[in-house]
């Protein structure tokens, strides 16, 4: 399983998320290093990790606020790891530009997505590789413009994703986020079960070893974590341990 940490970018900082209240974001405070700022924060994410992929989620652009466009660029040219980036894309032009800005996968999120139009159009003039799809579900079912979408429960989601040529997803659930309650168990393996081709990535609540092991044994293939790392809960060490056993 796969570890990718997660850069929640707001104001040219690195923030902490917090079960998605953006209003209360602050920048980042971390055991691995004092600065908030992208590239530190980002190789002691690294150094602690030995990561091969990160996860950049634009909040600016997720709010309509402009965009991170320089800070990915110096991320890219810098880190020599891939950059999976959620920026609010809603377009085969926006898909684009973050691939020329050093995107190595776009990140189509459910929560901005307008139309199962507009995911065939960014679908169709992407190639598979570059291509990569978050289904944000909070308290009241998945997030989204989409009406297709919106309200639904996971499952029932991907079954509409699913005849739209989707073959791997972030289940992304924002109440858990930042929060180290642990992941959505119940929810992962429901999706694991109904959908068992689909390459599955776990986001939101990761607060131990313990939890990563689970999600290995459910077959999950990759996890996005933050919170755990910059608090100490999971180390390098742990990590270290977790890929011997693994």
């Amino acid at each position: 399983m796969d570890i990718i940490p997660v850069l929640d970018l707001m104001k040219g900082r690195v923030v902490h998320a917090t079960r998605g209240n953006r209003e209360s974001y602050r920048p980042i405070e971390s055991v691995l290093t004092s600065s908030s700022a992208p590239l530190p924060v980002a190789k002691a994410l690294r150094r602690e990790t030995g990561c091969e992929a990160f996860y950049v989620a634009d909040l600016d652009a997720l709010q309509g606020r402009g965009h991170q466009d320089e800070a990915i660029r110096s991320l890219a040219g810098r880190l020599g790891v891939d950059l999976w980036i959620d920026a609010a894309i809603a377009d085969p032009v926006s898909a684009d530009r973050l691939l020329k800005a050093g995107a190595a996968r776009v990140i189509v999120g459910s929560e901005t997505l307008p139309s199962l139009k507009a995911w065939r159009e960014i679908r169709e003039a992407l190639l598979p590789g570059q291509l990569l799809f978050s289904l944000d579900v909070g308290s009241d079912g998945v997030l989204s413009l989409c009406p297709a979408l919106r309200g639904l429960g996971p499952c029932a989601a991907l079954d509409v994703l699913s005849k739209e040529g989707l073959s791997q997803v972030i289940l992304l659930t924002l109440d858990q986020v930042g929060t180290g309650r642990g992941p959505d168990l119940p929810a992962l393996s429901a999706v694991r079960a109904a959908f068992p081709p689909l390459s599955l990535i776990a986001g939101g609540g990761v607060r131990s070893p313990d939890d990563l092991r689970r999600l290995t044994t459910l077959g999950v293939s990759g996890v996005l974590v933050a919170t755990s790392l910059h608090r100490g809960w999971i180390t390098a060490a742990d990590l270290r341990d977790f890929r011997r056993d693994g």
